[in-house]
């Protein structure tokens, strides 16, 4: 029978379905986070089971985790040789929080927990191991633990570093673990490829204080950065001044204009890049007469706009062999009307690719954590409506098919 628990599983999305992870909780405080790290991989289709060291059973109880994930709880080592059971059974071993006795315990190979049995099982596996600590800043400045933490880098042990606030090394964000758990786990059919990718949007000066920008936040731009990033490409992020925050272990350049965010992407450009997605939206016209001086707000004011340069047109001329998305944002059009300005997008800017949406629909806005977009490429026409992320890995998904074609 199903543990009611369960039911929650891919409530959220499929992006992690039937993949296994052993949870290990160690005697932080930040443990009183674990319940909801469980349920939120969980509903990204992860089953989860746990295994808790003692101190950690001293702040939340295994009755709790029990609950949370549906399944029984690891406390001890017995005959049934849990800790090889779970190693094997795990695609990740994730210890979330450990503390500095845990992680200094790992890099010594100290197996006196089920916890660091668990691990030391799993990496002679060699299963992907993600350690997440969290504990007192000065515990986590402490020399030999710095020497510790390198010693499992070195180990090919993952370390996702804490947030550094109010004296404290504390665990990140429940969806920054969530998104580094994906990108371990998605297959790297991107090894060895250059990505760059814009995001987010510009703004031009009318004077030191008045700008003229657009709404974009950068999300699906960010998305596509990270989704190229988990399946295992060296990424470039030309990012500009959206309102997300870019993962951390992404390459972000900053911009503010639209000319800024040309320089930036002609001077990677030189960088060989194998693919280009156009994902920001950088102002259509810029201002001619910026003032020197703040204007009065008594005085009218006239602007003049000129067309800005088009990005990706310079791209096409610049990179000829890179394969070339560009992106088409309408508003209140019908699904004709916004192919045919697909179609258009992709003769006038001789693109490989283009991702179409109407702003307008429902779930479909700038701000919104899903899309419907239409994805156009020289052999197919694809509706996608679901998660930023996952329409992101579709469109990878479609240039890996493209690419495959032009070889044969």
């Amino acid at each position: 029978m199903l543990h009611p628990s369960k039911n929650i599983k891919s409530s959220e999305g499929s992006d992690l379905a039937n993949q296994n992870i052993v949870l290990c909780i160690t005697g932080s405080v930040a443990a009183v986070k674990c319940m909801e790290l469980a349920r939120k991989l969980m509903r990204q289709g992860v089953e989860v089971k746990v295994v808790m060291s003692e101190k950690a059973t001293e702040l939340i109880t295994p009755q709790l985790m029990h609950w949370a994930t549906g399944n029984p709880v690891t406390t001890e080592l017995t005959g049934a040789i849990e800790h090889v059971e779970l190693a094997q059974w795990g695609d990740l071993v994730l210890i979330a929080p450990s503390t500095a006795n845990t992680l200094s315990k790992v890099a010594c190979a100290v197996d006196d927990t089920p916890v660091t049995s668990v691990v030391s099982v799993a990496q002679g596996l060699k299963k992907p191991i993600l350690i997440v600590p969290a504990m007192h800043e000065s515990m986590y400045s402490h020399k030999i633990i710095q020497d510790n933490l390198s010693r499992l880098k070195e180990a090919g042990i993952q370390v996702l570093e804490p947030k550094l606030e109010e004296g404290k090394a504390k665990l990140p964000e429940v969806e920054e673990i969530v998104n580094l758990v994906k990108s371990l786990l998605h297959p790297k059919d991107l090894t060895g490829k250059k990505v760059l990718v814009t995001a987010g949007p510009t703004l031009e000066k009318i004077d030191p204080v008045k700008i003229i920008t657009n709404k974009s936040s950068g999300k699906m731009g960010i998305e596509i950065a990270r989704a190229a990033e988990m399946r295992g490409a060296d990424v470039t992020l030309v990012y500009g001044t959206g309102t997300e925050t870019p993962p951390p272990a992404i390459k972000t350049l900053r911009v503010e204009t639209t000319s800024e965010m040309q320089d930036r992407i002609r001077d990677e450009l030189q960088g060989n890049y194998d693919v280009f997605v156009s994902a920001a939206a950088p102002q259509d016209f810029t201002v001619e007469n910026v003032s020197e001086d703040k204007l009065r707000h008594s005085e009218p004011i006239n602007l003049k706009l000129v067309p800005a340069p088009r990005i990706v047109d310079e791209v096409r001329e610049r990179s000829p062999e890179t394969f070339l998305i560009g992106f088409k944002a309408e508003y209140e059009v019908s699904d004709e009307e916004l192919e045919k300005a697909a179609r258009g997008k992709m003769e006038e800017s001789q693109l490989d690719m283009v991702v179409a949406n109407d702003l307008a629909r429902s779930g479909a806005g700038f701000e919104s954590s899903t899309n419907d977009v239409l994805i156009l490429s020289k052999s197919d026409l694809k509706r996608v409506k679901s998660s930023k992320l996952a329409i992101a890995h579709t469109i990878f998904d479609l240039i890996a098919d493209e690419l495959e074609g032009s070889k044969q």
